[in-house]
């Protein structure tokens, strides 16, 4: 059709410079040394244009979509405001009270708090990326011409483009000829490394009020292998995940011990990096003790259910059967995989190795991988409804405050 999607990306991240994330943010705020930000967001839109920007960890990505035809236009806009952004202080206070709103809303979350704050914590200890950030004291103190130059400098550094659409002549002639760039690009900032640690041994608690309890038990595992992806996914279905699953089915529909369960083991999303097993329960405060041994028995003797073996085998491979990955979703998918040092589509010889195993070798996965591991347990609860004597028989008691576990505050 008409339209199309280019992406600058970027191969560094917050982990490469921790001014990255914020100026990406801020980026959306500016105006430049001619146009107000109002009259860019008009611009864009005259010429049927939408511009972004984002930043993760490792990764920066710029983005120009919307009408094929325009994009040298589209792309000479970018240049503009790269080149000539001018800081904002006001625009700046603004950005920074939206942050701070962001957090305060994030201690409210439950989900924010498990799946962010204590996994993170869990896995990496207080020296975690999802602490590494500045407190809003020292986001108020940043003086936003640095954001403008880190804006303006991104341009400088090694990227790539990505294109999407089908004028590929005209995407090559629009970058040639608006796409200004130095002769020489620079490298990329070296990246900060953060440490996984070993688990097992710790509980952490943070307390909220709440009439129910979470609990998360997670165990580091092996270094990543593409070898583990077929057997973990068909472990997930099986024992796991859904409402057909081993757990599911023992913890909360059998023995009524939770409103919620489920285990997984989660492949870690680049090559060298650790994987982990997860185990959850929400539960009532006083169900604890009983719902987390009912769990640590399941994580150590896995029961074998035939009909339900072959039952999550049928889904699984239905599953695989049934994906399509289309447009974009090509090129993303296989930047995905080649984190992982695979360089090729792994579904087919997934499929294939789901579809010859047998209930034994989930069971030989289920030993080597799952059985007898070292849990770190996160809980999330009303300490009043809490009985401390049965979080210490899961290790050493950490109770954590909601500031310190997100470092809000200094």
């Amino acid at each position: 059709n008409d339209l199309m999607q280019t992406f600058f990306i970027y191969d560094m991240g917050k982990d490469n410079n921790k001014l990255l994330d914020l100026a990406m943010g801020y980026l959306t705020y500016l105006g430049t040394d001619t146009k107000t930000a109002e009259d860019l967001k008009k611009e864009f839109y005259r010429i049927g244009i939408r511009y972004g920007a984002n930043s993760g960890s490792d990764r920066v990505l710029v983005s120009l979509s919307g009408l094929k035809d325009n994009l040298a236009e589209g792309i000479e806009l970018l240049q503009h405001i790269w080149d000539n952004a001018v800081a904002d202080e006001e625009a700046y206070a603004k950005y920074v009270e939206t942050i701070e709103k962001a957090r305060n809303d994030a201690k409210a979350n439950r989900n924010q708090i498990m799946f962010g704050g204590l996994m993170s914590y869990g896995q990496y200890g207080p020296d975690s990326p999802y602490r590494d950030i500045f407190t809003i004291e020292e986001l108020k103190a940043i003086n936003p011409d640095d954001l403008v130059q880190a804006i303006k400098d991104l341009k400088n550094y090694k990227h790539r483009v990505f294109y999407y659409g089908n004028d590929i002549d005209n995407a090559v002639v629009a970058l040639n000829e608006k796409h200004n760039v130095p002769a020489e690009l620079k490298d990329y900032p070296e990246a900060k490394v953060y440490t996984e640690i070993a688990t097992g041994g710790k509980v952490y608690f943070v307390n909220y009020d709440m009439v129910q309890a979470e609990i998360m038990f997670l165990s580091k595992g092996d270094t990543f292998s593409p070898e583990k992806l077929a057997a973990s996914r068909l472990f997930n279905s099986y024992f796991g995940s859904g409402l057909s699953s081993i757990i599911f089915q023992e913890i909360r529909e059998s023995k009524a011990l939770a409103y919620s369960a489920y285990s997984v083991y989660r492949n870690a999303n680049e090559a060298g990096k650790p994987n982990y097993v997860q185990a959850y329960i929400g539960t009532q405060a006083n169900k604890i003790e009983e719902a987390v041994e009912a769990m640590m028995e399941l994580m150590n003797i896995m029961p074998e259910a035939e009909e339900q073996f072959n039952s999550a085998k049928d889904a699984t491979l239905k599953q695989i059967a049934a994906e399509r990955i289309t447009k974009a979703n090509i090129f993303w998918s296989f930047e995905r995989l080649k984190k992982q040092g695979i360089d090729y589509d792994i579904r087919e010889e997934m499929y294939n190795a789901i579809q010859n195993m047998t209930m034994e070798d989930l069971k030989t996965f289920f030993d080597e991988n799952i059985k007898d591991g070292n849990y770190t347990v996160m809980v999330i609860g009303n300490k009043k409804d809490v009985d401390f004597n049965v979080l210490k028989k899961m290790g050493q008691v950490e109770e954590i405050d909601l500031d310190y576990l997100f470092n809000f505050k200094q």
